[in-house]
């Protein structure tokens, strides 16, 4: 009799599988992907109320790019390709390929110590010395998100401010390398922990390194190579002139977000037209970047993250998406989401200017590219 039960059960679980796989994960290809990509980023945007979205979709070579909503308030102008948006911590994608540009190059290793990068120059608690630049980029640092006492200091300097509105304004990097003196809050490295402050210092970790800014770096290494000129840290007149409006959650127009300090955990703004071309370069063998951004890929300590990038998580795997990387991000009035699938040769990006996650869109939206062809 039980062996009777665990058969059938055995058999009705077999069937549910084959049903999830032929109907929700890989679904019949409508043979027009653009219109699949419209209808499921429409009923996103008609839910959410707006304000405004820009997708952009690359597959095989091909790519589409489309605006919903408004840049500012409603009625105003619809987003597009040339639309400017923070990235919040998409940031992060580029902070990690810098690292990996400059280990190609020899100027850094992916295992090379604090002690050993900066030692000299700041003081390090026991607890830091042996941190790797490996771990700062996968998250298995022990650093917390934020420490403790620097958020104190930062809310010291705020106020009565609300602490949300521009937070990464009221420290430098001065004290974040004070920090490193005395470590508080930090534990044991080994196990994935996300940390904005991690990711951050590891761009002021490089700056010291390569005695330049990370703007510069950024730009020079990553940027200026793959023609992306709408992003960067700093916004020129021409950035501003195309800025979307950001906005709260709750819909209420705020400013964009500064960083006087960890400006690699957040602090890039760029359009959908410069993320595609990111994508492009991501999946293209012919780019020029091609070979640093095939080693980002391999899975790091612990099998969640690459070098910067989110391995597929079990909404993905659901999905269908196992063979992505992808990294979402959000600022106090803007979110985005980067999916890439290289060796299918695709990829998404997805922007907004509200402060709501966008990245279940995008694993949706990732489902359709992979799933659909374009229309004949």
């Amino acid at each position: 009799m039980i062996l009777t039960l665990t058969a059938v059960a055995l058999v009705v679980v077999a069937v549910l599988a084959a049903f999830w796989k032929r109907r929700i994960a890989e679904p019949h290809d409508g043979q027009d992907l653009d219109a699949a990509l419209d209808r499921e980023t429409r009923q996103f945007v008609e839910r959410l109320g707006g304000p405004g979205l820009v997708i952009g979709a690359f597959k095989q070579g091909r790519t589409v790019i489309k605006g919903y909503g408004t840049v500012d308030a409603p009625g105003g102008a619809q987003p597009d390709a040339d639309t400017i948006f923070q990235i919040g911590s998409v940031t992060k994608i580029f902070t990690a390929s810098l690292l990996q540009v400059l280990c190609d190059e020899g100027v850094v290793a992916l295992d090379d110590s604090l002690e050993a990068l900066i030692g000299t120059t700041f003081p390090l608690a026991p607890a830091v010395r042996a941190v790797t630049l490996r771990q700062l980029v996968s998250h298995t640092s022990g650093f917390p998100g934020i420490p403790k006492p620097l958020e104190n200091r930062a809310r010291a300097a705020i106020g009565s401010a609300p602490i949300l509105l521009d937070p990464y304004s009221h420290l430098g990097p001065e004290q974040i390398f004070d920090y490193l003196a005395t470590a508080e809050g930090k534990k044991p490295p080994g196990r994935f922990d996300y940390s904005n402050f991690g990711m951050g210092l590891l761009a002021h970790v490089l700056e010291v390194v390569t005695m330049s800014d990370f703007e510069s770096l950024i730009r020079q290494k990553v940027l200026l190579p793959l023609g992306m000129t709408a992003t960067g840290v700093t916004m020129t007149a021409a950035h501003v002139a195309q800025l979307a409006q950001g906005h709260t959650a709750k819909r209420k127009p705020t400013p964009i977000w500064t960083f006087r300090s960890l400006a690699g955990a957040g602090a890039l703004h760029s359009s959908a037209q410069d993320m595609v071309a990111f994508i492009g370069a991501q999946v293209e063998a012919d780019s020029p970047l091609a070979a640093s951004f095939r080693a980002m890929r391999e899975p790091q300590t612990g099998g969640k993250t690459g070098i910067g990038w989110i391995l597929p998580a079990l909404s993905d795997r659901l999905l269908g998406n196992r063979r992505i990387v992808w990294h979402n991000g959000m600022v106090g009035g803007y979110a985005a989401y980067l999916g890439v699938a290289a060796d299918d040769r695709l990829g998404i990006i997805v922007l907004i200017n509200r402060a709501v996650d966008v990245a279940l869109l995008g694993t949706k939206l990732l489902q359709l590219i992979r799933t659909q062809s374009w229309r004949p």
